[in-house]
This record gives structure tokens, sequence and C-alpha cells, in this order.
């Protein structure tokens, strides 16, 4: 399984390493969304999200919306979205 370095522009000790998803199929995948709150972020989500429902059979999952573009997600948003399969991390502007 490989692995994914999480990079933060602040200074601090070494940060922890999140598993990638691994995905054999996306048909049944519960997929959780973390919208940047920038302009049209969340009319990306909207469009996208139907799509990967019809067309690709994915469960649409949780959507967590920062309050600010730098914002880092709580330990509770975190938690939730580990009871997903994979995160669509979308940037707007």
């Amino acid at each position: 399984m490989g692995e994914v370095t999480v990079l933060n522009p602040r200074v601090a000790q070494a940060e922890p390493r999140a598993p990638l998803a691994q995905l054999v199929q996306l048909r049944g995948a519960r997929i959780a969304f973390v919208d940047n709150s920038k302009v049209n972020a969340d009319a990306f989500l909207r469009r996208l999200k139907p799509v990967l429902e019809k067309v690709y059979g994915v469960t649409a999952g949780k959507t967590v919306r920062k309050l600010a573009p730098k914002d880092e997600l709580s330990d509770a948003d975190l938690a939730s979205l580990q009871e997903h399969d994979a995160v669509v991390q979308c940037f707007g502007d």
C-alpha cells in the first residue's frame, strides 16, 4: 500500500503519513469530499457528485467545507472522513 506525505506550510515537526486509498473499483465505493471554500469549489462538487454516482456507481458521502482555505481540518472532520473508502479534495478558483 502506498503512502502520501501531508505537507503544511507552517513550522512544525514531521507530519504524519496517511495511506493512499486502494480502490480496486469505484462501483460501490463510498467517497467523501473536502471543499476548501474557494470560489466555485462547491459548484464543482455539485456537478461532480452526480457524475460519480450515475456513471461510476459510487455513493457520495460526507462533504466537509472548510471555513477558509487556510484552515486545517478538525480531528472530528478527519475521523468522519476515515469512514469512507476515499476522499476527493476540491480546490476552487
